[in-house]
């Protein structure tokens, strides 16, 4: 594929009155890391998508099987007579609770849950969890971590980016208290088909990029007696193969409509969501960085665009939308990540300038392959 001339017709498709090329299936621009255009102007992503989720979007029995499928993965798990069916984490947003309401209620799983307060957990999503766990009556556990929270700057003037921390301590503490209580099934709630992330280039977070980072860094002790002690990715990778637990992404097996999701919450709890990422009160600083590096393009546009293909939102609906987004501007919260992580508004944006690039191994190139063949993710 290749950024090819396109007739008149798809000029003015692509251009939309945004002064950018555009994909003609979905609003994904030319500037966008990664990106590339076939002869009719359709971009890759969206090509990659046709040729992963194509057929279960436009297939009412493919969705059925892959449901049939998913009951089965639960039943298995329920026959092994654990104390837990499966573990999940909970952070107040719409997709964990979505997860909690369909493990709990619809399929009738035992579900150990869990909160990892960062440092960045927001009031407002404190106070939606502790309504989650009341409402629904389960098992929660909650783990402080400030030691995430004072690596952020690290990484941040390292790196250009600080979440690779929270990234790895949550997927750690995961398969910490799933292999502490013995728990077959661990689910997630982030698919390739209902979220758009940035390039994980941008922010690596396995071991072995992380442990470069933080070389000469005068974290040692406190990394020994932490979360990142041990490489849990291999320990549940073997997990995996032996089958002694599995990673259940549960928006790949059923539909995801997050306007239904928004109506159930708010008709049978009294919740209302915020934006997304709403859970991370520095979400706003991370797209702002995430923006900076993807051409100066909103992560929305990713987010909007899987909804195109998906089928709950127009091309035209999502052109309107992100006309109202404001240029890539400093979000209001940054004064407060500043203050907090001990920079200068001169060093954050210096800093920002960065890549992770300088501390990938071909271990890190290696996972992220896996990783994106594992999720369907196409970068």
């Amino acid at each position: 594929m290749v950024g090819m001339e396109t007739s008149p017709r798809q000029v003015n498709q692509v251009m939309a009155g945004t002064g950018v090329r555009r994909c003609v299936r979905c609003v994904m621009p030319e500037n966008y890391p990664g990106i590339a255009f076939d002869a009719e102007g359709v971009c890759s992503f969206c090509r990659y998508f046709e040729a992963h989720w194509g057929s279960w979007v436009a297939s009412a029995k493919e969705q059925a099987r892959s449901e049939a499928k998913l009951r089965r993965i639960f039943e298995a798990a329920k026959r092994k007579g654990k104390p837990y069916d499966a573990l999940l984490g909970i952070s107040g947003g719409k997709d964990s609770s979505y997860c909690l309401y369909l493990c709990h209620k619809v399929y009738g799983l035992k579900v150990l849950t869990f909160t990892r307060d960062n440092g960045f957990l927001s009031d407002e999503a404190k106070q939606r969890i502790e309504r989650l766990v009341e409402a629904f009556g389960v098992p929660h556990l909650y783990h402080g971590d400030p030691l995430t929270f004072k690596l952020a700057p690290v990484f941040m003037r390292k790196t250009g980016h600080f979440c690779a921390p929270c990234e790895l301590s949550t997927f750690n503490l995961f398969a910490m208290i799933a292999r502490e209580y013995d728990i077959p099934l661990v689910i997630l709630g982030s698919s390739s088909r209902t979220e758009a992330p940035p390039p994980k280039s941008l922010n690596p977070w396995d071991p072995w990029y992380f442990g470069k980072v933080l070389k000469g860094e005068l974290y040692r002790e406190r990394l020994r007696c932490s979360l990142y002690a041990r490489n849990y990715l291999v320990r549940e990778g073997l997990a995996r193969v032996f089958g002694r637990r599995r990673i259940v992404i549960l928006p790949d097996y059923v539909e995801w409509d997050e306007k239904k999701i928004f109506e159930l919450f708010e008709r049978d709890f009294g919740f209302r969501f915020g934006e997304e990422h709403s859970d991370c009160w520095a979400s706003g600083v991370a797209r702002y960085l995430y923006s900076k590096k993807c051409g100066g393009n909103d992560p929305r546009v990713g987010k909007y665009s899987l909804l195109i293909r998906a089928g709950k939102m127009s091309r035209e609906e999502a052109l309107e939308q992100l006309s109202k987004v404001e240029d890539n501007l400093p979000p209001p919260e940054l004064d407060r990540f500043l203050e907090l992580i001990g920079m200068t508004r001169d060093e954050f944006d210096e800093a920002s300038e960065r890549s992770p690039d300088p501390y990938l191994t071909g271990l890190t190139r290696l996972f992220n392959a896996l990783r994106r063949r594992v999720r369907r993710q196409a970068a």
